[in-house]
């Protein structure tokens, strides 16, 4: 094949009475990249690497018919491809079928000089994009200019044979005939212009699109008259830097025409010189992709739809997201509500405040009241998830003291590990003393995994709660293992899946949510941290837990007092009842009687009189008419609200530094925000702590009578 390059480079570099050059030979490289060569016995001499990539059979020496079959238009089949056949039908468009590969050519032949063999020039012919796929064809296959992967129209005379090169140099008029012919029929616009950017070239695919004739283009500039102005700047560019004596990239510009419609053309330049090797001008070759911009633009349009349809969805979403919170909190006040009475009354009872009860009343009671614990904890996972899916979870960080928090975790659980005889084991790395993190997620985290592991740990068996600090990763790893039953290997993948449970079996023997670990797993990476479980049937379980953590450097970090394991009731102890001058008057309002009740008993245990109200508009009544030393308000009451009752009352200037709490059913992210916005001094939700309460509603008299 260098044969027939160094021959066609002798013919496409030739000129005649001074007419301009078109074509050089690194162009006739791009413009044909699909040929090959026979004998007069139709055996392949060679052919171009693009080809025999994809049809590997066309090798030299072979048969034709042995790697590609003919067949013409009009033509049956059985048609024999003969050197007189072709001879007889030179103008003829010949269709070659691989006989391997879904390869389908479109081809035209030159005659070589004495009829010493056959040069086809083409393209795949290819229609959709799959048939390029299967023939791992690429874009930069074909030549630039060819619009329809088809090279139909370029294969007049640009080829001829090695072993004629010298012949073919003595033919140099005959070879740019050819060559202008080939110009002018190529299937694509090719133009020339002069170092001025004048057009002194234009062919009949040029002339087509843009409707202007060679006669006409010939002395203007071609970017001026015929680029349309948004494509200006990049055409200037390319033809500069064509004339700087470089080739160019392609580029998309806008052609204009006489009938006012443009035509989106990829053009890209190159240089043309003399004999000298001076630059005398550019060659430009294109590729109509008119047809592509237009598909475009559907395609943009359709992108910009789809992008209207999105946002429409993602409306609707955020609706459907508020909606859901809305209900949430609803379906918070509607079953904490109860929730208060049950375990406030409880506690009441147990307490011996009604009155002492009888043996076999005192264990029903202390059912209800545990009973009343575990639906509260389960409500608090439902909401816990749904905040955490809905990004609605801000973390409270601050250093706290880690052996100290992890003893109160395991404080919680204590009792139940109890009743079930298991041994707890902690080890604490001496090195992590404080973390960085929100002390409340993290105790439910750890409250989380060592719950499960006394649920699922036999009677007598025991677990364990470590730290362990890794001062090169900078992490802190919280271990919580049990010798219990342990989990199948099937059974891991599904282990963090909400309201999945292992054992789902109609009868289980385990109760819970199946929300524990989901949770677990979602504070941990709040935190910037992850999970990891080991566990083996029979023999067990271990979940690791690993936070980002630093060596404190603040020596004033508080530790929390760390109250032996062994007592189990040393977490969550009444306050002692503190000695007022006076016992407190407190107006507590509440539209729910079972609710009101039992804060009224509760606060009169612990030292308090208390004057109780219906709705807001006799708490406001009331502060006005006994002068309080504070304010418990529920939020949701009739005829007036809670958070209107307390905006009323601090528009009033007398009631400035009255302390006001507030309560409410609702536990949704930004509650506590709106009632301090309002004017409350402090928060609770609803079941109500009620050791926390009335730590709050002393520390809180106590401030207001020292201003």
């Amino acid at each position: 094949m260098t044969t027939t390059s160094s021959s066609s480079a002798g013919a496409m570099q030739s000129r005649s009475n001074g007419s301009p050059q078109m074509i050089t030979l690194g162009q006739s490289k791009t413009l044909f990249p699909f040929y090959f060569q026979l004998d007069v016995e139709l055996r392949v001499v060679s052919a171009g690497p693009v080809l025999t990539r994809i049809c590997p059979a066309l090798v030299a020496g072979i048969k034709i018919d042995e790697a590609l079959r003919f067949s013409r238009f009009g033509v049956g089949p059985n048609e024999p491809l003969s050197r007189e056949f072709i001879l007889a039908q030179r103008e003829t468009l010949f269709i070659f079928k691989s006989t391997q590969t879904p390869l389908v050519l479109r081809m035209q032949v030159v005659v070589l000089e004495g009829e010493s063999g056959f040069l086809f020039v083409g393209s795949p012919w290819v229609r959709e994009l799959k048939e390029m796929r299967e023939l791992q064809l690429v874009l930069h296959d074909f030549a630039p200019h060819d619009t329809t992967v088809d090279l139909l129209q370029l294969t007049q005379s640009i080829g001829r044979s090695l072993a004629d090169a010298k012949r073919l140099s003595a033919s140099s008029e005959v070879q740019r005939n050819e060559l202008r012919t080939l110009i002018e029929t190529a299937n694509a616009p090719i133009l020339a212009v002069n170092t001025e950017g004048q057009v002194v070239d234009w062919n009949l695919m040029t002339e087509r699109l843009t409707g202007f004739t060679k006669a006409e283009a010939v002395q203007c500039s071609f970017v001026k008259t015929f680029v349309a102005a948004e494509s200006r700047s990049r055409a200037s560019g390319m033809i500069e830097a064509a004339l700087r004596d470089s080739s160019t990239a392609q580029l998309e510009l806008e052609l204009q025409s006489k009938d006012g419609v443009p035509s989106l053309i990829i053009f890209s330049a190159s240089p043309r010189h003399d004999a000298t090797g001076a630059v005398l001008g550019a060659t430009l070759v294109g590729q109509d992709i008119t047809e592509l911009g237009e598909y475009r633009k559907v395609l943009e349009q359709r992108v910009a739809e789809r992008t209207s349809q999105l946002s429409l969805a993602n409306a609707e979403l955020s609706r459907a997201m508020r909606a859901k919170d809305e209900f949430l909190s609803a379906m918070s006040h509607e079953l904490r509500t109860p929730l208060t009475a049950i375990l406030g009354l409880s506690e009441l009872l147990l307490s011996d405040t009604y009155g002492g009860l009888a043996e076999k009343q005192i264990k029903p009671i202390k059912t209800i009241e545990e009973s009343g614990q575990h639906l509260l904890s389960l409500i608090n996972d439902l909401l816990d998830v749904a905040k955490i899916g809905a990004g609605k979870v801000d973390l409270d960080r601050r250093l706290i003291d880690v052996q100290s928090m992890c003893l109160a975790s395991i404080r919680f659980i204590a009792e139940m590990a109890q009743k079930k005889h298991l041994t707890i084991r902690t080890q604490f790395d001496p090195r992590a003393t404080t973390l960085d993190c929100d002390e409340r997620r993290i105790k439910q985290i750890l409250v989380n995994l060592l719950t499960n592991a006394v649920k699922f740990t036999h009677d007598n068996g025991e677990l364990s709660l470590t730290t362990t600090a890794n001062p090169q990763t900078r992490t802190i790893t919280f271990a919580v293992q049990d010798n219990g039953i342990g989990i199948k290997p099937e059974d891991l993948k599904r282990l963090f899946t909400p309201f999945t449970q292992l054992d789902s079996k109609f009868a289980r023997q385990y109760e819970g949510t199946g929300l524990g670990l989901t949770l677990v797993m979602a504070l941990a990476e709040l935190h910037g941290g992850s999970v990891a479980v080991e566990s083996e049937p029979d023999k067990g379980s271990c979940f690791r837990v690993t936070l980002p953590w630093h060596e404190a450097t603040d020596e004033s970090v508080t530790v929390l007092s760390t109250a032996s394991v062994s007592n189990p009731t040393a977490l969550g102890t009444a306050p002692d009842r503190e000695v007022f001058a006076e016992a407190p008057l407190v107006i507590n309002a509440d539209d729910n009687e079972a609710n009101r009740m039992t804060i009224h008993d509760q606060l009169i245990k612990h030292g308090f009189r208390v004057i109780d109200a219906h709705d807001g508009t006799q708490a406001v009544a009331a502060v006005f008419q006994h002068n309080p030393a504070l304010v418990v308000m529920d939020l949701q009451m009739p005829v007036m609200d809670g958070l209107t009752a307390i905006r009323l009352l601090r528009s009033n200037p007398t009631c400035a530094r009255l302390p006001i709490i507030a309560l409410t059913s609702r536990a949704m992210m930004g509650d506590r925000e709106m009632c301090l916005e309002a004017g409350a001094s402090d928060y609770a939700s609803k079941p109500v702590d009620i050791g926390a309460l009335v730590d709050t509603m002393r520390r809180l008299i106590r401030e207001s009578s020292a201003k």
